[in-house]
């Protein structure tokens, strides 16, 4: 009987029931879909870093003797050690402006090296001494080539034509980019390369040494220990940096996205059932009140309470199992197509999905915990009602004024109908209370969404037009003369500003924090390169300090006016031994990179090697970029010639695609919201039948009738959305926190745009959940309503 009860009962409100399971399914497509990736490629990585044996640590030199390289193996800790030479060499193409090129990596293949060796996809390995290279599988993709093309190379100002025998990948660049600015990889225009190191020594100036060592660590021996005694070790061989496993680029990028949806594989899961678990609690109090009689009627009959707090779980358990099977299959379903997208962005072989059980009973637990959770604090309420006591009517909740009432200027200014559902509001605060916090939620998370908006801003406009405002970057192999450079330079068509740019490692030191990164000296007067405070206003260079970006400063535990200890591998030998004193003059924001910035006199005088530069930002009419680039493509001591206007039309590309994002959540926001208003509005309609009909029988058209439901849900969304407006501030900032890496740090201010937009969304959802209200109210049967019994 119970049973026939439960599926007539549901059957009679399908709508609020199918709104909820709705809601269920969003928040399991999102866990359980981004759990499935987050395990696949959890899977994939642990399995390619076992079998190529990963580097634990990294080290770039300007030259060490190949023959000793073994030798470091004797320093304590150290397991193994290989020497390479990596070099990055420009594709020869007749196309002047063309920016297509490799990084090549020596490597042993009659004896394979101990680390980071490489996965063989397609094809053989080349023979020693000979100009055969291997290529990523995703460059020779992109590049649409074959196996046996010849590929032409200009290394170290001199072309030579290599021969593609097959493609291999590597643990060191599963995510494969130029440089960090880049934010994403581009298989067109950048791939690595493997060849013989007996092939590529003959060709480079290094010849019998190598320029980049890895090595691996004894078990329990820690990096900062070894770290020491390598820098004492290679400090005569021009050292550059030594950092671990988790700052090289590519394994730092992999953990990071892992992290990122971890966080989210968390957090999205929780919001959405939170919502369903509100609906269904409400839900089941309002089932609950209304059938006190018949519950009141069934315990005089014999039934227990047992049986009757079952009966009344079975509808929240019913619709979580419901919600949860078919969340659980989308999500596993889902999973499939997200893999092949992380597929486009990181070379890990063996990456693919799989039907998940696991996750799918993962799923369906989670939908009917937080079901069964709402479904107990709604139903307890029967354990205290005796079967005489239920089966009489509730006694009236006493009556009060509300707090608007108080206010009798403001009162009378509203509508009788709106009066009498403001009034509703107060007649039930737990319920009310539930709304608008099912609301707040509902209105911070699309705006955080929208938000992402100026995340887009940020990283692109900010960076490439504000910060960075040089036409062209050319980067040397190893630091020169600035003055040289610039004479070198000065006289090229179309040139209208010029600079040197110093950017070196160093090691960043403020009590037991540490941390490895990049300082760039800049002209104190450069108009090609902005540091810019929040406002977007330039802060000056400072003649005897340094600035640092928010993250790093974070990182760092300091703030303006603290000491931190600087120590560059570039500084002489003199001063290199001992660490530097600079203090912290001003922490600006930086959304792409980690860096801290200083003028460059005084770099250079903290560096003690004369006036020099790494790089050169030039200021040029757009016409004139091309025959610069073609000019100096084969120059020995130029490592790369960057656009930026090139760089910023790839990250408006990469970051065009986080629009589908963008509406994505805002449209899964609004389906929670409108199910939460639409519940809310079948309650009411189902409460005050009587006084709805009442009012249609005194003449009130639907319309006017609406007014009375649309007051109430008005007022529940405007609370909130106050309510949201702080909770927007802190998703944001918890968001952040949870997604910011040393590539890129999101911005977490919330524009009033974003606030903007995401009560527009709300409001929509109220109105569209209204609408469905309105309906039911137009065919409500007023009339058999009056006629019924008390």
């Amino acid at each position: 009987m119970l049973r026939k009860k439960l599926f007539r009962e549901i059957q009679a409100n399908k709508g609020v029931y199918l709104a909820c399971i709705v809601v269920i399914i969003i928040g399991l497509l999102s866990y359980t879909s981004m759990s499935i990736v987050l395990e696949n490629l959890e899977r994939a990585q642990s399995k390619f870093y076992a079998d190529t044996h990963f580097a634990d640590g990294f080290i770039k030199v300007t030259g060490y003797p190949e023959s000793q390289v073994k030798k470091l193996t004797q320093l304590e800790g150290l397991a193994d050690v290989e020497g390479r030479i990596v070099k990055d060499a420009r594709l020869f193409e007749e196309q002047s402006d063309s920016n297509r090129s490799l990084r090549l990596v020596s490597m042993g293949f009659e004896t394979p090296p101990e680390l980071n060796q490489i996965l063989l996809f397609s094809g053989r390995f080349p023979v020693d001494s000979s100009l055969e290279i291997l290529v990523d599988p995703k460059f020779f993709a992109a590049n649409e080539l074959a196996l046996g093309d010849q590929l032409t190379l200009i290394l170290e100002g001199k072309r030579s034509t290599f021969t593609v025998v097959g493609t291999a990948q590597s643990p060191e660049f599963i995510y494969a980019m130029r440089s960090a600015q880049d934010l994403y990889p581009d298989p067109q225009t950048f791939g690595m390369a493997y060849l013989p190191y007996t092939s590529l020594k003959t060709l480079v100036k290094e010849s019998g040494q190598v320029n980049d060592i890895v090595f691996s660590l004894e078990p329990d021996t820690k990096f900062e220990d070894v770290k020491a005694l390598l820098e004492e070790e290679l400090k005569p061989y021009g050292l550059q940096s030594i950092f671990p496993r988790k700052d090289q680029t590519s394994h730092a990028i992999l953990e990071g996205e892992l992290n990122s949806l971890r966080s989210m594989a968390q957090a999205l899961p929780v919001v959405f059932l939170g919502v369903s678990s509100i609906i269904l609690y409400t839900m089941l109090r309002r089932l609950i009140e209304q059938q006190r009689g018949s519950i009141g009627t069934l315990k005089a009959f014999g039934f227990t309470n047992q049986e009757i707090v079952l009966h009344y779980l079975s509808y929240p358990l019913l619709i979580g199992g419901m919600g949860g099977l078919s969340g659980g299959l989308a999500g596993i379903t889902l999973s499939f197509p997200l893999t092949a997208l992380y597929e486009e962005f990181f070379a890990l072989p063996g990456l693919a999905s799989t039907f998940s059980w696991k996750y799918l009973f993962f799923g369906i637990a989670l939908a009917l915990i937080f079901s069964l959770l709402s479904g107990i604090k709604g139903s307890l309420d029967i354990l205290r009602l005796d079967p005489a006591e239920a089966m009489r009517p509730a006694a009236p909740g006493s009556a009060r004024k509300t707090p608007l009432e108080k206010l009798p200027r403001l009162w009378r200014s509203f509508a009788s109908q709106t009066q009498m559902g403001i009034r509703n509001v107060f007649r039930a605060p737990v319920r009310s209370a539930f709304t608008v916090v099912g609301m707040a939620v509902v209105f911070s998370l699309m705006t955080v969404s929208w938000s992402m908006e100026n995340m887009i801003d940020k990283l692109t406009t900010f960076q490439f037009q504000q910060v960075q405002t040089y036409d062209v970057k050319i980067a040397l192999n190893s630091p020169a003369s600035a003055r040289s450079l610039q004479y070198s330079l000065a006289h090229e068509p179309g040139l209208t500003e010029l600079e040197p740019l110093l950017e070196i490692p160093a090691t960043l030191k403020h009590q037991w924090h540490k941390k490895e990164v990049a300082v760039l000296g800049l002209s104190p007067d450069s108009t090609l390169y902005h540091v810019l405070d929040q406002q977007g206003h330039k802060v000056p260079l400072p003649s005897d300090g340094i600035l640092l970006s928010q993250r790093l400063a974070q990182l760092l535990q300091v703030q303006a006016g603290d000491s931190i200890q600087v120590k560059s591998p570039l500084s002489r030998e003199l001063v290199a031994e001992q660490e530097q004193t600079l203090i912290v003059r001003g922490v600006i924001p930086q959304y792409i990179g980690l860096n801290a910035f200083m003028d460059i006199g005084a770099l250079q005088n903290f560096l003690q090697q004369g006036e020099i530069a790494t790089s050169m930002l030039i200021g040029m009419n757009e016409e004139d970029v091309s025959a610069l680039k073609s000019k100096y493509r084969d120059a020995g001591q130029v490592g790369s010639i960057e656009s930026a206007k090139e760089s910023l039309a790839k990250i408006e590309e990469m970051m065009g695609s986080y629009g589908f994002t963008i509406y994505f959540l805002a449209i899964l926001a609004g389906i929670a919201g409108f199910a939460l208003i639409y519940n809310s509005s079948i309650i009411s309609l189902s409460e005050r039948q009587r006084e709805l009909a009442s009012l249609r029988v005194l003449g009130m058209t639907p319309k006017e009738v609406l007014k009375v439901i649309t007051s109430e849900q008005w007022l529940l969304t405007l609370l909130g959305v106050l309510l949201g407006i702080p909770l927007s501030f802190a998703l944001s900032q918890a968001m952040g926190q949870s997604l910011n890496s040393d590539l890129y740090t999101l911005p977490t201010e919330v524009p009033l745009s974003a606030l903007g937009g995401a009560a527009l969304g709300t409001a929509l959802s109220v109105w569209f959940a209204q609408t469905r209200a309105y309906r039911k109210i137009i065919a409500m049967p007023f009339v058999e309503i009056l006629a019924t019994k008390e």
